[in-house]
């Protein structure tokens, strides 16, 4: 298992090498942001579940785009990079960048997301296996939900994540792709017995702030 602060490093790592790399410092925060938000989110509802561990979903989450970064490099799904990079550190690490785009762990046509996978029908095929063996859990779910409540400003709302989608795209977002993130909102408001969005009302607009505790 990785730790809070092994986790964390990892990130450090991560921010070091992009910076050798070519990526200007003052940049790094709308990763970091990103990041530590969904973290952040996930173990405050995490922790109003008996039934979850917070400590281990704030790991899952921090690292759900440790590869992120290396998407267009190396020409595949960073989903997958992910997994192979922490599977032989922590399984549920692996699992939530294997997982957290998929919304309910439901797997689009590959015609329909050929391009997300740099049309690598191998690494396709991988995640649809694995889903098609791990039956969805509520850490899938929730870092799943998570993922589509903070951007690179911080923790947001999902509409104002869809408002942020649709400005930088020039499109309006997807139905298909907003609308099982409102049921997951949906399903973790009774989970917890109360609407998320007043247990995040705190964190809202936290820009470059987010995860000060680091």
């Amino acid at each position: 298992m990785i730790s809070i602060e092994q986790a964390k490093k990892l990130i450090q790592n991560l921010k070091e090498r992009e910076i050798i790399l070519g990526r200007s410092p003052e940049t790094w925060f709308t990763y970091e942001n990103h990041v530590f938000g969904v973290a952040n989110v996930a173990k405050i509802i995490a922790s109003k579940i008996p039934t979850m561990n917070a400590d281990e979903i704030y790991v899952s989450a921090l690292l759900h785009d440790i590869c992120r970064t290396e998407e267009t490099r190396q020409q595949r799904f960073h989903g997958i990079l992910g997994y192979e990079k922490l599977k032989d550190m922590d399984d549920k690490a692996a699992r939530s960048a294997l997982l957290h785009m998929f919304p309910w762990n439901k797997l689009p046509d590959y015609e329909q997301c050929s391009k997300m996978f740099f049309d690598k029908k191998e690494d396709y095929a991988f995640v649809e296996s694995y889903i098609n063996t791990h039956e969805a859990s509520d850490e899938d779910l929730l870092i799943q939900l998570s993922d589509g409540l903070a951007n690179k400003d911080g923790i947001v709302t999902l509409e104002q994540r869809a408002k942020e989608y649709s400005e930088r795209h020039g499109v309006e977002i997807p139905r298909e792709v907003i609308e099982p993130r409102y049921k997951l909102k949906a399903y973790f408001d009774a989970k917890v017995g109360c609407d998320i969005y007043g247990l995040l009302q705190n964190q809202y607009n936290y820009f470059m702030n987010i995860g000060r505790e680091r």
